[in-house]
């Protein structure tokens, strides 16, 4: 998080933050230098990292206020390095955004063109529990600093199948992430499609669209770029980075123990309670084959862990059950994303929810998408987008069950760990 935007956003918590004039840079590191030199840069607190310098990754979205933005030109064009403004008034694209109201009567009027409230979501999932009362059930995975249930849905056909977990919204500007998650849910209650039904019918399905309501909510009211939980810190930083405090490998690599930072990793591992009571909840349920965790932006499949490149057991055969999934996902609108492990396919980063999943649970497949898209809007992804990017995750999802089952994974008598 910037600095001064953070100080002033905390002052005028009354006052909707407004990014008018604020641009979005997408900046095309060519070599070594370049990475070394924009990494320098992002100690910098005036100039806000939407994504990580990486040399695994093409490109770097950088958002700069009015008054820097001539800087961090001169900067970029003194060094040869190129970049394109992705969105020159970042306003703009936010006041594009368009918020829908959902109708608790009606299970089937979620849409698809538009992001919804945390309260509508609730709703509809409320909803969806009360029109599929033999199927769905409302779960609640824990609870957050200011009290809100973390909530989700179980879809279930029967007793005794093995599990399918997805985790979402855990990062509150991240809007996409629960939106596709939502679309998922759907999926699987309302498609005629044979393999989706199957897929619904074979598996329990834990799902929880947002993971941190607090920080969700005041992306929404207050700051549309509120990465982390709302827990106050110190009298002028609020906040903890929830992928960041799981306790695995805790603060080893691309956290921070300043609280006026993004990615403030907290005072301890599982300092927070929604970090904390979702992680009892998951160690609750035994019998997990597949743990999804849903994030933007970037097009990647990444794999644990954070920390090494090393290969763990089954490394491998999670890779390819993910890279044909990626190949299932660019069939229908030719969206390539690339899959490999945190560490390797963009930064060292410890302390989230997969390798702690991962390393604790030894739950056989555990993936982390980045959604849409590779810097053009970058979390402002704009609402015709959500139907596109939802039904090509889905297409993977359905790939990934798929050949797993080839691979002798997600058999349900399969206790492969």
């Amino acid at each position: 998080m910037l600095k001064y935007i953070f100080l002033v956003t905390f002052a005028c918590a009354s006052a909707k933050f407004r990014f008018d004039n604020y641009t979005l840079y997408k900046i095309l590191p060519e070599n070594e230098r370049h990475i070394s030199l924009l990494r320098g840069l992002q100690e910098d607190a005036r100039f806000d990292f939407w994504t990580d310098p990486s040399p695994l990754l093409n490109f770097v979205s950088v958002l700069s206020s009015p008054g820097y933005k001539h800087e961090l030109e001169n900067f970029l064009n003194e060094n040869d390095i190129q970049f394109t403004i992705s969105l020159p008034d970042v306003q703009d694209a936010i006041s594009k955004e368009k918020i829908g109201s959902y109708v608790r009567s009606e299970p089937n009027s979620m849409r698809w063109d538009t992001y919804y409230k945390n309260e509508d979501i609730n709703n509809w999932l409320d909803s969806l529990a009360t029109a599929y009362p033999n199927i769905v059930t409302v779960i609640v995975g824990g609870r957050t600093f200011e009290g809100r249930e973390i909530k989700g849905l179980k879809i279930s056909h029967g007793s005794g199948r093995r599990a399918i977990f997805i985790e979402s919204g855990i990062h509150a500007r991240e809007w996409i992430a629960p939106a596709t998650t939502n679309y998922i849910i759907n999926e699987l209650l309302t498609s005629n499609d044979a393999d989706t039904m199957a897929a619904a019918r074979d598996y329990d399905w834990y799902i929880f669209p947002v993971t941190n309501p607090d920080g969700y909510i005041w992306s929404h009211e207050q700051f549309r770029m509120w990465r982390k939980n709302r827990r106050p810190i110190t009298a002028d930083a609020v906040g903890v980075d929830l992928n960041r405090n799981w306790n695995s490998n805790w603060l080893v690599h691309g956290s921070s123990l300043d609280p006026s930072t993004d990615n403030y990793a907290g005072p301890g591992p599982f300092s927070e309670p929604e970090s904390r009571s979702l992680s009892e909840y998951i160690r609750g349920i035994n019998n997990i084959d597949l743990y999804l965790s849903m994030h933007s932006f970037s097009e990647l499949l990444l794999l644990p862990f954070g920390n090494s490149t090393g290969q763990y057991a089954y490394y491998l055969d999670a890779l390819n059950i993910g890279r044909r999934a990626m190949g299932a996902l660019s069939v229908r609108h030719g969206t390539q994303y690339v899959t490999g492990s945190i560490a390797e396919a963009i930064y060292l980063a410890t302390g989230g929810s997969i390798d702690w999943v991962k390393s604790h649970l030894n739950v056989p497949l555990v993936y982390c998408y980045e959604l849409r898209d590779r810097g053009e809007y970058g979390f402002l992804l704009p609402p015709e987008q959500i139907l596109d990017n939802s039904q090509e995750v889905m297409d993977s999802l359905l790939e990934i069950i798929h050949q797993a089952k080839r691979f002798g994974y997600m058999d349900s008598g399969s206790d492969i760990i």
